[in-house]
């Protein structure tokens, strides 16, 4: 009988991140329990999920999913650097459910990560109402920009997202939800 090669599968580590936001004196707000769990991140997961079980990276790609809801979970960023680096930065962070008052915090979040090399995808309230409801370069979307973060608006669950700048630096095909 012959014998299998066993083909070593790479792993695609996907990191879904609810971000908190700030209170007025800079600290992260975070609590012990979270009382409302976020929607975003929970429909995100489950097309994650779907992806996953799908191999939609191919049959050689093992898709690893976390999702860190920081409203009661603290980030280890250091943590997920390694987690990275481990896999050659084959992976993405995506910023999820993205409020207004929490667009600082989800941009000093995704520093690190993208000094890393790492990708950054942010979507939510903040990026899909700017981006339609004004002239794009509205509150502050151009540092986005200038990390070569990719924005997303809409909503991926009916699956009318479109993908609104995804940097030429991020050699992902990110868009293909619709």
């Amino acid at each position: 009988m012959p014998e299998c090669p066993m083909t070593a599968k790479r792993r695609f580590q996907l990191v879904l991140i609810k971000p908190s936001h700030y209170d007025d004196d800079g600290y992260v707000i975070r609590w012990w329990r979270a009382m409302i769990p976020s929607n975003s991140i929970a429909a995100v997961y489950a097309i994650a999920a779907d992806c996953a079980e799908r191999q939609v990276l191919g049959p050689d790609v093992v898709i690893d999913i976390e999702v860190i809801d920081e409203t009661n979970t603290r980030i280890d960023v250091p943590t997920l650097l390694t987690r990275f680096r481990s896999d050659s930065n084959f992976g993405l962070v995506a910023l999820t459910g993205v409020q207004s008052n929490q667009y600082p915090r989800a941009l000093d979040i995704a520093r690190p990560f993208r000094e890393a090399g790492i990708h950054v995808a942010m979507g939510g309230f903040h990026v899909s109402g700017c981006l339609s409801m004004l002239d794009g370069r509205a509150v502050d979307l151009d540092t986005c920009r200038d990390m070569g973060i990719a924005m997303f608006a809409g909503e991926a669950e009916t699956g009318s997202t479109r993908c609104c700048e995804t940097p030429p630096m991020a050699g992902l095909r990110l868009c293909t939800i619709s």
